[in-house]
């Protein structure tokens, strides 16, 4: 995670985990991995708050488009997400 949200003393903004988990994905991962990482319960909120949207708004892609449910899928950055992080740096 990022230096500045592991030393907060608040909670994280949603714009600094978007930014976390879009870094995080340039590799391939897994759901759980994501939300271990950004240090939340793998809960379908949690999931839905932040891994879903990212998806629906296309920064994050599935590794394996035509099985979304396969027990094998991971999520990767798309490009529209590495612009994005591009444009904050």
């Amino acid at each position: 995670m990022s230096e500045n949200l592991s030393l907060s003393k608040t909670s994280p903004s949603v714009e600094d985990i978007k930014k976390d988990v879009l870094e995080f994905c340039l590799q391939p991962r897994r759901k759980e991995e994501i939300l271990h990482y950004i240090q939340l319960e793998p809960r379908p909120y949690n999931y839905k708050k932040y891994i879903a949207r990212l998806f629906q708004d296309r920064y994050l892609q599935h590794t394996i488009p035509q099985n979304p449910r396969s027990g094998l899928q991971q999520y990767i950055v798309t490009k529209k997400g590495l612009l994005y992080l591009k444009s904050i740096s």
